[in-house]
């Protein structure tokens, strides 16, 4: 995992400066939690990256303590525990891919959209992370996909007959879930649905896509951090968040591959909602008074010398 890679090649930084880190047990009680939220919502279709912004504020409200701007880089060693999930449910489709050059194919074709928009835009990406406001409104977004999705579903094409214009307008669902409150797996659903593809297909499609994103952000991250003289987030808790993350995460998604086939779609809308309106209800009044709030303005007299 990335926690284990990071660990080998920083060797003994964290322990150098754990003095400036926060107390290890608390960091990594924290990081379970971020880890089950992650390993839960990842792959149900309720956006993985808005909840990991929503609880850790609600952490940093109730305890005093957040990860703060350390939370992108913990969310990319959470995503790569779902990473592996994937890897072992899929493991069967993956072996195949060896065997189907096109459906190959269509997965990088559908990985470009994301990929030019992450490296684009990392920077305003990163800054979504502090604040849930925008996650609660980008929830309402992803209950719509997913009602439209299940409502105007109608068709039963297979992956291996989907064009290549209609993986590209899959990739586009997926770039648009960069976004914290956009879910990912039910973008990609919704959108695959909603192109023509059996239900069961679309799901298969969209976690499949998942894993050039999940790992080339992993990468990406770990060459930042690999170079980054002061972690802000101790290996320990990385790693239990990542396999936290990774266990939940295999449960979630094999209950979600039977709840698809049930049609519960709607079900996981009514929740975004609702957690969206709670979290607008949460927040705005404090962004509100927090614009609001006069700037402090230090006056330094003008000392002139005789």
């Amino acid at each position: 995992m990335l926690s284990l890679l990071l660990r080998f090649f920083t060797k003994n930084d964290y322990q150098a400066k754990s003095s400036k880190m926060q107390p290890p047990d608390s960091e990594i009680i924290r990081a379970i939690i971020l880890g089950v939220v992650q390993g839960i919502a990842e792959f149900l279709p309720i956006s993985s990256s808005g909840h990991l912004v929503i609880v850790d504020k609600l952490m940093e409200e109730t305890t005093g303590r957040g990860f703060g701007s350390a939370g992108m880089a913990l969310n990319v060693a959470l995503h790569v525990g779902s990473l592996f999930s994937i890897l072992l449910v899929f493991w069967r489709d993956i072996l195949e891919l060896r065997h189907q050059p096109r459906i190959c194919g269509l997965i990088v074709l559908a990985s470009v959209p994301v990929a030019v928009v992450g490296l684009a835009f990392e920077d305003a990406i990163a800054s979504t992370f502090t604040e849930p406001l925008l996650p609660a409104f980008a929830l309402f977004f992803t209950a719509a996909l997913l009602l439209i999705g299940q409502r105007l579903e109608s068709g039963s094409e297979q992956v291996e007959r989907m064009s290549s214009f209609k993986a590209c307008v899959i990739g586009l669902f997926q770039a648009v879930a960069i976004i914290p409150g956009v879910s990912r797996s039910g973008s990609t659903i919704a959108g695959g649905m909603l192109l023509g593809l059996d239900r069961t297909a679309a799901a298969r499609f969209s976690f499949l896509l998942a894993i050039p994103p999940i790992a080339g952000a992993g990468l990406l991250k770990f060459v930042e951090l690999r170079h980054n003289v002061e972690p802000t987030i101790s290996f320990g808790a990385m790693l239990a968040g990542s396999i936290t993350s990774f266990v939940v995460g295999y449960l979630a998604l094999n209950w979600l591959l039977k709840l698809i086939s049930q049609r519960q779609l709607h079900r996981f809308a009514a929740y975004c909602i609702v957690v969206g309106v709670a979290t607008i209800i949460w927040r705005l009044p404090v962004v509100m008074s927090d614009r609001a709030a006069p700037a402090t303005v230090v006056v330094v007299d003008d000392v002139s010398s005789d």
